[in-house]
């Protein structure tokens, strides 16, 4: 699904980016690097707007939630060119009548509600609508005119008259007329954040959607698949066999069930891993290194670093003479460390080797 939106989320622990619509586990993921309570949103602002640049202007930057804002982008990702003309022409129209800004709700019932207007392309000015309605048999005093006669009218006046009385608006694309009551969509979504039924979700070359881990003793068809979705968002968008899929779907439920899936999802971020089976080898091996969910910062991995040197006394004296921020990035670079989404990994298994070189050492095994 094409994306809509690039998004800052932000919290008083944190902030993220994230592409919209997203899986349902990114949701998820994101609500967890935020430290979000139950209830709880958080502040957004959009960074990017790649596919509707025209429609976002009307959004609340104050109001709704995540899941209304995946709603929304979930609908505009599967909307043409034309569809989105019509949305940002309610939109418009919802906004001149004094909605402004407009709730998310709101918008996602205009999204919903595209075959209740109609669209009359290429025309974007008053004196367009008044000759297309001349033209097409919407005046009855044009009819039978000369040719001379006909363009005499004066089609501007025509077409404000005819845009004043049908409630009409003008978009980029084209004239947008409502002509039936629009839908009411957003009550009956269910938007509550769940947590899917599956560890990865894996599309098949068809478009044939596995969930995964697959049911003890069911037989798996061994084709390439896409992970579209997965309890560790990382994984999203690599391919591998199914049965490499299953296997590591099976891992990540034991690692969720150990409590140590927050740390895996880390180190995948800290090492950059770009393929499946490098992911299935580093779930069996997460003991190669320490993580850290405090630290999102540098200048928190220098506090925590001088908090295990210093007695307190000495820590608070010291603490205001000393540029934690750079200190913080010689930490990490004399311990091979990496900041992530979900706080600070470093390796285990000595000084002098860092993140690549542990990554290096993986594929070297696999080969």
């Amino acid at each position: 699904m094409r994306k809509v939106f690039e998004v800052e989320l932000s919290s008083k622990n944190g902030c993220t980016e994230l592409a919209l619509p997203a899986t349902r586990y990114a949701l998820l993921d994101a609500v967890e690097k935020l430290e979000l309570r139950e209830g709880e949103r958080p502040d957004w602002e959009i960074l990017q707007t790649p596919a509707c640049h025209n429609i976002y202007p009307y959004l609340d930057p104050a109001g709704g939630t995540l899941s209304e804002l995946n709603a929304l982008t979930q609908r505009l990702a599967q909307l043409n060119e034309r569809e989105h003309a019509v949305v940002e022409g309610l939109a418009k129209l919802a906004h001149e009548q004094g909605e402004r800004p407009i709730a998310l709700s709101r918008l996602i019932d205009l999204a919903y509600s595209t075959d209740c207007c109609h669209l009359v392309e290429g025309v974007v000015t008053d004196a367009q609508l008044g000759r297309f309605c001349a033209e097409n048999g919407f005046v009855p005093e044009a009819e039978g005119l000369s040719n001379a006669a006909f363009e005499l009218l004066d089609f501007a006046k025509i077409g404000r008259e005819f845009c004043e009385a049908e409630g009409g608006v003008f978009t980029r694309v084209g004239y947008v007329q409502r002509r039936e009551e629009l839908k009411q969509v957003y009550k009956t979504l269910d938007l509550t954040l769940k947590k899917p039924d599956y560890a990865i979700l894996a599309e098949l070359a068809d478009g044939t959607q596995v969930k995964l881990p697959a049911p003890l003793g069911e037989t798996l068809a061994d084709d390439p698949a896409q992970c579209v979705d997965s309890a560790a968002p990382g994984l999203i968008g690599q391919t591998a066999m199914v049965s490499t899929l299953d296997m590591l779907a099976r891992r990540l439920t034991e690692l969720e069930l150990d409590g140590e899936l927050t740390k895996y999802k880390a180190v995948l971020a800290a090492t950059g891993c770009e393929d499946i089976p490098q992911a299935l080898a580093l779930a069996d091996e997460l003991d190669r290194y320490r993580f850290d969910p405090e630290p999102r910062e540098p200048d928190e991995v220098a506090s925590g670093h001088l908090k295990g040197l210093l007695p307190e006394d000495e820590l608070t004296v010291l603490l205001p003479s000393v540029n934690l921020y750079r200190y913080g990035q010689a930490v990490m670079e004399q311990g091979g460390g990496k900041l992530t989404g979900h706080g600070y990994v470093q390796p285990s298994i000595g000084p002098s080797q860092n993140m690549e070189q542990g990554q290096e050492s993986d594929e070297m095994r696999m080969m």
